[in-house]
């Protein structure tokens, strides 16, 4: 869930100057690019994101049953029934696999976005480059800790100054609600569809179509908090955008 990096210096504005909270400079004549427009696409793709998945734990949810009908009386449960319960986990899993597919490539390209932006207003602050917003996702193992590493730095980088002058608070709760929920859901759906696909027998299928099913559902609530964590991230670097327009132009 690459991107071109960040403009080239640009001169301080002069007093006649208008810069805008989208372009806001940086430290070091950096350039801050909004990260809205990508934060406005991600909230109509979670949306989606969450009605297929819900689907596909309506399929999850049908194949357990018949299974369950089929350990209690085989006699139950005819051949179109679970010919059609095979069909639509097999097409709804495809369907929701694409979703999340085009999903996480605009996620990642936002992410890299607020994490050159991050560099931009706390240099250093993140010993790794903002290429690694795009890399962590892709090394294995590493990438279910280094995102939400890189998430918690940007988050403080991009932390709004208050009346005083002094930083906000704003607590990590979404950050660590929305990781949490994230790696658990891809783990249980990882094992899940492993699973389904190795079953030889009604007890395996029935035992793999409710660990789908508890990913899926996790999924939905990972997907919830994510348009959350995006929303409150991108509204924290505008108004931090804002408030260096604000000084610069003093």
């Amino acid at each position: 869930m690459s991107t071109a990096p960040a403009g080239p210096p640009t001169p301080t504005p002069t007093p006649s100057s208008t810069p805008s909270p989208s372009a806001a400079p940086g430290v070091q004549g950096e350039r801050l690019r909004a990260p809205v427009g990508l934060a406005i696409a991600l909230a109509v793709l979670f949306p989606l994101v969450i009605g297929i998945t819900a689907y596909a734990a309506y399929a999850d949810w049908n194949m357990r049953t018949l299974m369950e009908r089929l350990l209690a009386d085989p006699a139950t449960v005819t051949d179109a029934e679970l010919d059609r319960g095979r069909r639509l986990t097999g097409l709804v899993g495809t369907i929701q696999g694409n979703a999340l597919f085009v999903t996480g490539i605009v996620f990642i390209v936002w992410f890299h976005r607020v994490r050159t932006n991050a560099e931009a207003l706390a240099p250093g602050a993140d010993k790794l480059s903002p290429g690694w917003a795009i890399g962590a996702w892709f090394v294995p193992l590493a990438n279910l800790w280094l995102p939400y590493r890189i998430a918690v730095t940007t988050w403080g980088s991009s932390t709004p100054l208050g009346a005083d002058g002094g930083y906000r608070r704003f607590p990590l709760t979404p950050v660590n609600l929305w990781w949490g929920t994230f790696v658990l859901s891809r783990v249980l759906g990882w094992y899940g569809g492993m699973s389904y696909s190795r079953a030889q027998s009604t007890d395996a299928v029935r035992d793999a179509a409710t660990t789908m099913l508890a990913g899926d559902v996790l999924d939905i609530v990972a997907a919830v908090l994510a348009v959350l964590f995006v929303r409150r991230l991108t509204a924290m670097q505008h108004t931090r955008a804002a408030q260096r327009t604000t000084v610069a132009a003093v």
